[in-house]
């Protein structure tokens, strides 16, 4: 297993990824309008532009030559994307590329000391066992159901 950043060349991949995590594992919980939203949100051009402007960092977790996890961090220090191929559930890779994450938070803006995310409904459970609290009930917001969440380090 090898943690490494995401390349542009790469990104394509990543987003497919992240969409095939999706469809799987979060659109049932949410409505048209929210999927429509997240096809939106990783549309390729727009997240090429964001990697480009710095933006968005993305770091990809390799078995062998298969990616099977992407994180990515925006504004800094909000997770923005965290997606794992179902059947690499339960492998601590989820937890790894957050502890990435973490890193270069600690290396690249060490005076923030917290890592924030927008945690969907089936990842609540996995962020709360990282060590991130909520920072309120769930919200609902362009059809996305979301519980903001802060990991302090």
């Amino acid at each position: 297993m090898q943690i490494c950043k995401i390349r542009e060349k790469d990104l394509r991949d990543a987003l497919e990824l992240v969409w095939e995590v999706f469809e799987q594992y979060e659109a049932p919980d949410y409505g048209q309008m929210g999927v429509q939203t997240f096809r939106h949100f990783i549309e390729y051009d727009s997240m090429l532009r964001r990697m480009r402007q710095r933006e968005m960092r993305f770091w990809g977790c390799y078995i062998g030559s298969l990616l099977v996890g992407v994180i990515a961090l925006r504004k800094g220090q909000h997770i923005s994307l965290l997606f794992v191929r179902g059947q690499f559930h339960q492998l601590g890779i989820a937890r790894k590329l957050v502890k990435v994450a973490v890193a270069a938070v600690e290396e690249d803006e060490p005076e923030i000391r917290a890592v924030t995310v927008n945690s969907s409904p089936y990842a609540v459970g996995f962020y709360e066992r990282t060590g991130f609290v909520a920072l309120g009930p769930e919200q609902r917001e362009n059809g996305i159901r979301f519980t903001s969440m802060r990991l302090t380090f």
